[in-house]
């Protein structure tokens, strides 16, 4: 009987040179990098996570900042002390009456996690705001445009800044005459004044500025029969008398360097009028359109008389003004007859646009501090379509007086509200 020799385990194993331990250690490694890969991003995505949060509540603050600008410019927080109003000059030269635009650090929340605070407050088309306040043109200086820049302040040191260019007007035009009453039919217009002691009309500033403004601008066909009742004579020239109060006493013609742009064309005035973003529009938004004078009138600001800083009217027929001492001021913007009667005063831009017609009548004294503005067009039709021949009597009973006021011209421009011309991060 044979017998078999056991082969020791070291030598069954000659051949091997551990590769699935290799293996192994290698395989374990991989999963150990992938396991750490994960971690490392899942904990970075909450970093970013937290961050972007962080960021985005800097922004929320920044936004905020932005928003308490405007309201200061609205009107719609008091001066400390109180009394002065937030004008773009004001708000310039004098930020520190209100702490939003002091440049101090202003709590968003209770607690302090958002803040944001008012950088700088430029004009950007006059930087050297000291010259500007203070030096000689100081009294006639009025920024048409405010660059304000915000920094929010959000959690785990976040910062946004943001930069806002704001317009004065949300609606801009020209203003280079008094009254202004364009005409493009060879009709001359219905024009009566009254005697100098009835009527008076100056295109000297009332505000001090030192600027003068033609007293009336009007169409070539109706420059002679303007200039002859100015003069005192009947439209024709005839039967000359003693004349009106007009400085300066000669109109200008409307032409394509002094006609503002909405009188331009009855396209463009119906656009201005009746537009989707037109001030009939403007006004139905802010709840200032009316089918009638008396629920103008009934209207919780009425015509604007106790309103510092007027109100937009729009009376979509006939209105009479008057009494009232101011009967009104803002923008009051008249589609019929406008009636001016007995004793009244407004401050602002009157625009009767559509009938085209401004009668005097009653006694008493009346006044119209600001611009006036009146043209004949329909609601529709072509857009070839010329201005009819307008009708502009004061020769009624009592006396009147207007004159250009450039406060009362910018006052009345505001009432739209400030237009948003840009918001940037940087």
């Amino acid at each position: 009987m044979s017998s078999q020799k056991a082969t020791p385990l070291f030598e069954s194993r000659a051949c091997e040179r551990g590769a699935a331990l290799i293996t192994a250690v290698l395989l374990s490694l991989l999963l150990l990098a992938a396991g750490g890969t994960l971690i490392l991003t899942a904990t970075m995505t909450g970093i970013t996570g937290r961050d972007s949060t962080a960021e985005m509540q800097a922004y929320y603050a920044a936004e905020a900042g932005v928003a308490k600008t405007l309201e200061v410019l609205r009107g719609n927080v008091q001066s400390n002390p109180t009394g002065t109003r937030a004008t773009f000059r004001n708000v310039v030269c004098s930020p520190n009456l209100w702490t939003t635009m002091s440049g101090a650090v202003v709590n968003v929340v209770e607690d302090g996690s958002l803040r944001y605070q008012i950088t700088d407050i430029l004009d950007p088309d006059n930087q050297d705001s000291v010259l500007m306040c203070t030096g000689p043109n100081a009294a006639t200086y009025r920024p048409d445009r405010l660059t304000i820049k915000v920094l929010g302040l959000g959690p785990r040191d976040s910062r946004k800044n943001m930069e806002v260019v704001v317009d004065r007007y949300t609606v801009d035009y020209a203003v280079n005459a008094v009254v202004t009453l364009p005409n493009g039919t060879a009709n001359p217009m219905s024009f009566a004044l009254g005697g100098s002691n009835v009527t008076s009309t100056s295109g000297v500033d009332l505000s001090g500025t030192g600027q003068t403004l033609a007293a009336y601008s009007v169409s070539n066909v109706d420059y002679n029969t303007t200039n002859n009742v100015i003069d005192g004579c009947l439209p024709d020239g005839t039967n000359c008398g003693n004349g009106p109060n007009v400085t300066p006493g000669d109109p200008t013609v409307l032409g394509n360097n002094n006609t503002p742009n909405f009188l331009e064309s009855v396209a463009k005035a119906r656009q201005f009028l009746y537009g989707d973003e037109g001030m009939m529009q403007t006004a139905i938004n802010q709840g200032r359109y009316f089918t009638t004078e008396a629920a103008a009138k009934a209207s919780a600001a009425g015509l604007g008389a106790s309103n510092p800083d007027g109100v937009l009217t729009f009376v979509d027929g006939n209105l009479t003004l008057g009494p009232g001492n101011p009967s009104g001021q803002g923008t009051l913007i008249v589609t019929g007859n406008l009636i001016l009667d007995g004793n009244f005063n407004w401050n602002g831009v009157i625009m009767v646009l559509g009938t085209g017609n401004v009668l005097r009548s009653g006694g008493g004294h009346g006044n119209i501090y600001g611009a006036v503005f009146v043209a004949n067009f329909t609601k529709t039709g072509s857009d070839t379509d010329a201005f009819g021949a307008p009708i502009f009597n004061t020769n009624g009973g009592g006396t009147s007086n207007i004159q250009y006021s450039s406060n009362a011209v910018d006052m009345a421009k505001a009432v739209g509200g400030h237009a948003i011309h840009g918001v940037r991060e940087y």
